[in-house]
């Protein structure tokens, strides 16, 4: 294997794949690599973890075809202190040594045969196929997966309900302790149906992979079992979650009693200064409506107490909520809004938060019952 690389191009490919490569490479040293593959002036790196798979590709200057496995972390760190210039990689098949050369720098690295690497699948091939924006897409996510339940439980609430159809992407996430859901619309050409559940840590890494790419369009290729994520230069391959979702739908409250307005960034900056004095234990806050204001106050035994007062508007009778604060912090941090909009419907009923400027996302909190 010879081929040249340019320097940008090989780190933005690592830092596409080198995240889901194992942490414990003590277990399967292979899977701690990330596979090299050259042939007809195209660079693919795959990486994998056994649970996902993330290819990324790039047109490089092959002289001799070959692959070879190569330490993810190393690699990362060496092509970062690169400097500007065309990197050469050299393979040595005798010996899995490969030498990357560099202006005046130069490295050997030892790695595993590509043989031992486990054979991973380009594409989901016996799926349907849905190409959508990926703008709305990302909202989506990014509005939502925050809400799922932890990944190590591994039930189908660790994942996103992903539903597909007409031109609509509704999009929704639960741990039991808060529900966020929003429908966006997009262009489904093809007026193509998918309803799934997929790992929020699959989604995860599409959404940080995004951040190194410049694309508008991502293909969903869905099976049963399995689901890839493809653009023009890469591709992530994960299993489904399979399991019914919970209907959702029936715990979004038709209407609410009581609704304020506030003004979302002094709210977030409110909570930001009250927590410094939150129980770590329970992160509870109380929210006290009273006229037209909003009243935060936490308090930790044998520590002290702290509040904060911001002007909002409120039209019922006073109220006083708890709420974990990191619930309503992970949820108004990616409303893209002047004003939340927050609908109460008594101390221990679920409470809407939602961006004053669309109706197609919520997020609903349960409160915590305060003594």
């Amino acid at each position: 294997m010879l081929f040249t690389i340019d320097k940008d191009s090989l780190l933005n490919k690592l830092k596409i794949v080198e995240k889901v490569t194992a942490q414990r490479g003590n277990v399967h040293p292979v899977l701690a690599n990330v596979l090299f593959e050259a042939e007809n002036n195209t660079l693919n790196l795959s990486a994998t973890d056994l649970e996902i798979s993330i290819k990324a590709k790039t047109t490089v200057a092959v002289k001799k075809e070959g692959k070879i496995t190569l330490p993810a972390k190393k690699l990362l760190e060496i092509a970062a202190k690169l400097p500007d210039k065309p990197v050469e990689f050299s393979l040595n098949e005798d010996t899995n040594v490969v030498n990357i050369t560099c202006g005046n720098s130069k490295f050997e690295i030892i790695g595993i045969s590509a043989q031992e690497f486990p054979n991973i699948e380009d594409e989901v091939s016996d799926g349907s196929e849905i190409e959508i924006e990926l703008e709305p897409l990302l909202k989506c996510i990014k509005n939502t997966v925050y809400a799922a339940a932890n990944y190590e439980n591994r039930n189908v609430i660790s994942g996103v309900l992903c539903l597909i159809k007409n031109n609509s992407l509704e999009m929704a996430a639960t741990d039991g302790n808060r529900l966020t859901r929003i429908i966006e619309s997009i262009k489904n050409k093809d007026d193509k149906y998918a309803k799934i559940v997929i790992p929020s840590k699959t989604l995860n890494e599409f959404v940080r992979i995004c951040s190194f790419i410049v694309e508008d369009k991502v293909i969903l290729i869905v099976n049963k079992s399995k689901l890839t994520l493809k653009t023009m230069s890469f591709s992530i391959n994960s299993r489904l979650i399979e399991g019914e979702y919970p209907p959702y739908e029936q715990l979004i409250p038709k209407t609410t009693a009581n609704n304020s307005i506030i003004s979302r960034d002094d709210l977030i900056m409110a909570l930001d200064r009250v927590s410094t004095m939150v129980n770590d234990r329970t992160s509870i806050v109380k929210f006290i409506f009273a006229g037209n204001k909003l009243t935060l106050k936490a308090e930790t035994p044998n520590s002290g107490t702290s509040e904060d007062v911001i002007d909002c508007e409120y039209n019922g009778e006073d109220l006083t909520i708890a709420f974990n604060y990191k619930y309503v912090l992970d949820s108004i941090k990616t409303m893209d809004a002047k004003n939340v909009k927050v609908g109460l419907n008594g101390s221990l009923s679920a409470t809407l938060f939602k961006p004053d400027s669309e109706e197609d996302y919520i997020c609903l909190i349960m409160p915590i019952q305060i003594r």
